[in-house]
């Protein structure tokens, strides 16, 4: 699946908290190793742009379990 859509970040740094909204960019990648999906798993990389001063730019990448409902 592809997503995009809008972001807030809230970032710490030197004790410094600052507040930002910005867009991010996913890909869903899902992996069901049996064909009757009770398990699987997923990974999602993604890229963030912060429309704050500076212009942040981060790339992350999110990995779990997935649970089957029937």
């Amino acid at each position: 699946m592809f997503g995009v859509g809008p972001v807030w970040s809230h970032t710490r740094r030197y004790a410094i908290t600052t507040n930002s909204v910005g867009g991010e960019v996913a890909l869903d990648f899902m992996f069901w190793p049996t064909a009757k999906h009770r398990f699987g798993w997923y990974l999602e990389p993604a890229y963030d742009y912060s429309f704050a001063g500076g212009h942040d730019q981060t790339v992350g990448i999110s990995g779990g379990l997935l649970i089957g409902i029937r």
